[in-house]
């Protein structure tokens, strides 16, 4: 259709104005959702500006910007609610598992599109920390009852509870983005948590 023809035109494009990224599957995601709201050559413009501003790093080989924004994620979280973090590591549930998917796509194979159009609002005033942000919050809301934590006895569990299973209300945008704003994450946390996990990252390349 031509939606799809869209969509290849501006990915096409975008692969020949900068071949060394070329094209990776998550970028169908966001093209997606900028060609929703704009037409094809401004949805390609907006993708050069999201990819070169907010997501630099993203799609190169290795995902390492991809990981280590999983690690800050991971420290932020071990930071506001170590019983969660604690119960995350017991079960080998890593940010590799399912932050990928989440950062990669913006969340738009993940949220509903309500929630989705508000978090990009976030998104493109802030930058990557609002992606960050929203996997701190959608961990809080799936592991913060023990009672879901005893019953995700398994990698297996804790992981596909955490990817398919939340509850429908927990993700509904008025109340997933209260408790999203209601988060409080200084800059100097951000950034605490970057040079350090930056560090560790570098350290086991090294």
């Amino acid at each position: 259709g031509l939606g799809q023809t869209e969509m290849r035109k501006v990915l096409k494009a975008y692969s020949i104005y900068n071949p060394k990224v070329g094209y990776c599957q998550g970028m169908t995601s966001i093209a997606g959702i900028l060609l929703m709201l704009m037409p094809a050559e401004q949805a390609f413009w907006c993708l050069v500006s999201i990819m070169n501003k907010y997501l630099p790093g993203y799609f190169s080989a290795g995902l390492l910007a991809v990981q280590l924004d999983g690690r800050v994620m991971e420290s932020l979280v071990h930071d506001i609610d170590p019983k969660i973090s604690a119960f995350l590591k017991k079960k080998d549930v890593q940010a590799t598992f399912y932050a990928i998917e989440w950062f990669l796509c913006a969340y738009t194979r993940t949220l509903p599109w309500e929630t989705v159009l508000r978090i990009w609002d976030m998104f493109l005033c802030e930058g990557v920390k609002v992606l960050i942000k929203t996997g701190v919050t959608l961990i809080l809301l799936a592991f913060s009852d023990k009672n879901v934590r005893d019953a995700c006895d398994s990698f297996d569990k804790a992981l596909k509870y955490l990817k398919y299973k939340l509850p429908g209300h927990l993700l509904e945008e008025d109340f997933f983005m209260n408790e999203l704003l209601s988060l409080h994450i200084s800059e100097e946390q951000f950034k605490e948590a970057h040079l350090a996990q930056l560090a560790k990252l570098k350290d086991n390349f090294s």
